[in-house]
């Protein structure tokens, strides 16, 4: 049982070790934004705290002994203003740098000066009270404002004891006081150090949750990228399938209607598409259809749509553009196709296609659908008259 206990004991601290180095920037980043908001209100505040000790020793005439006490807190919150300032400044120019070794250790840093300056107002009370409230305040400031690793806050909070004690030794002459004094410091630094690494222990688990669901909803939104990708593009080619080419032609008219501009389409028909499927097989049908599409794409302009309607059939809109200059494009496009062929397994594949065009004006108002009947009509004149051809 107890070799279970140990290891199921290491694999905890194992773990642990890894989700610390995991959130150690992120954790960096909230002690430098809690550093910037903190250091004004330490220093507004010790500042008045500064003026009251000040005022008081400088306008009354107390005992000595509470002069001196009052005198020595001049000096303590005249030093936490400096150090809050100084902190403050440090914070500052590391900005949101977290990577820096200065911006690592801010944290830290602001921790330790936060017991020290509870010690010292702990030690300076002791004049006059055997209090350690200033001590405990601190330690649980330390480690509630700031979040350390736990190996850091261990180290921290064990120092922060080791010179309460030696300084309790120092300014508390009394031995019940001394060890109620050592008693209840080491009851604080604990306190602090064990809330120290809950704080640490829950913000780990909170940011690593909210990376998973970070990561889970980018997932989700790729997922959905890539299902409105396949509902709108052809799975083979990457061109607009059917639907989402005829659905942005007719915005495309209805645009094109409003502005007094010509519309052209073009309707390809790859040539003995059938012969290269029972010759070569499908997958060099496929490489014949993505070459195509490549080429197509390529040829025309960024402002046209391309499309594949199914099989071997291809679809072109050229909007702001004439008859004349679409059946130039449309040659432009047969020749490419012509000089160019696929090479499949060693073999080439001639590409050639037969183009039907149709076209309108904005006065015509002529629709999609009656564009696309007179593109496929003039395709089909253009396969009666030998194919590889513009009709």
């Amino acid at each position: 049982m107890d070799q279970i206990f140990l290891n199921s004991l290491r694999k905890t601290t194992a773990r642990w070790r890894t989700e610390d180095a995991l959130v150690a920037d992120d954790a960096t980043g909230v002690n430098l934004f809690r550093l910037r908001m903190m250091w004004p209100v330490a220093v507004a505040l010790n500042g008045v705290l500064l003026i009251v000790f000040l005022w008081r020793w400088l306008g009354t005439e107390p005992p000595p002994a509470q002069a001196d006490w009052n005198l020595r807190l001049v000096w303590t919150h005249l030093f936490i203003v400096a150090v809050a300032l100084g902190m403050g400044w440090l914070a500052h120019k590391a900005g949101q740098r977290r990577h820096t070794l200065v911006a690592r250790w801010l944290g830290t840093g602001n921790a330790a000066l936060t017991m020290l300056i509870g010690l010292l107002l702990v030690a300076v009370d002791q004049a006059i009270t055997p209090n350690i409230t200033a001590f405990l305040l601190a330690c649980l400031v330390a480690g509630g404002v700031m979040y350390l690793r736990p190996r850091v806050a261990a180290v921290l909070y064990t120092l922060s004891y080791l010179a309460f004690f030696k300084v309790m030794g120092w300014t508390q002459l009394q031995p019940e006081l001394l060890l109620s004094n050592r008693i209840n410091g080491l009851a604080a630094c604990v306190l602090g150090c064990v809330g120290s690494c809950f704080m640490w222990r829950q913000f780990c688990t909170i940011r690593l949750q909210q990376r998973q669901l970070e990561k889970a909803n980018a997932e989700l939104n790729q997922k959905q990228r890539d299902l409105e990708r396949l509902t709108r593009q052809d799975g083979l080619t990457g061109l607009f399938n059917r639907n989402t080419f005829v659905e942005l032609s007719r915005r495309e008219l209805d645009r094109a209607q409003r502005q007094g501009s010509a519309t052209t389409i073009l309707l390809l028909d790859l040539d003995h598409f059938k012969r290269v499927n029972d010759t070569w097989g499908h997958p060099a049908g496929d490489a014949v259809l993505r070459h195509v599409a490549t080429l197509a794409s390529s040829t025309v302009r960024s402002t046209d749509l391309v499309g594949r309607l199914g099989g071997e059939e291809f679809i072109v809109l050229l909007p702001n553009t004439s008859a004349e200059a679409g059946r130039r494009l449309a040659e432009k496009l047969r020749e490419r196709l012509e000089a160019s062929v696929v090479v499949w397994e060693g073999t080439r594949i001639p590409v050639t296609a037969s183009i039907g065009l149709s076209s309108t004006t904005a006065k015509e108002k002529r629709d999609f659908d009656t564009l696309y009947t007179e593109a496929d009509k003039a395709l089909y004149l253009a396969k009666q008259r030998g194919r590889n051809r513009v009709v």
